[in-house]
């Protein structure tokens, strides 16, 4: 199952950090509501198979601006894995569902 919250654990300058991801699916699509450091509030329209989902767009980072970005996701075992490649580089969340 993909919907729910998982706390998730950033990459930063500083260390690594805590957030949520929220992912919420109807059939084939779905949202995904982030809230992170470095990525901080986004939320997306995913393309959802299975227990994976994609999406591709713009959106606003903090400190680094506005990016395209290339996003891939799923749950396995109630463990959540996303990468999102970027113009600004790749970012990977990893964590636990809640």
């Amino acid at each position: 199952m993909l919907g729910g919250a998982y706390q998730i654990e950033v990459d930063t300058p500083f260390g690594r950090k805590p957030g949520l991801v929220v992912i919420r699916t109807d059939g084939d699509v779905g949202t995904v509501e982030i809230d992170a450091p470095l990525v901080g509030k986004q939320r997306l329209e995913v393309r959802v198979e299975g227990d994976s989902f994609t999406a591709e767009g713009t959106f606003k980072m903090k400190l680094v601006g506005k990016l395209s970005y290339a996003l891939a996701g799923q749950v396995e075992d109630d463990e959540l894995r996303v990468s999102i490649a970027s113009s600004k580089g790749t970012f990977e969340l990893t964590g636990k569902r809640v």
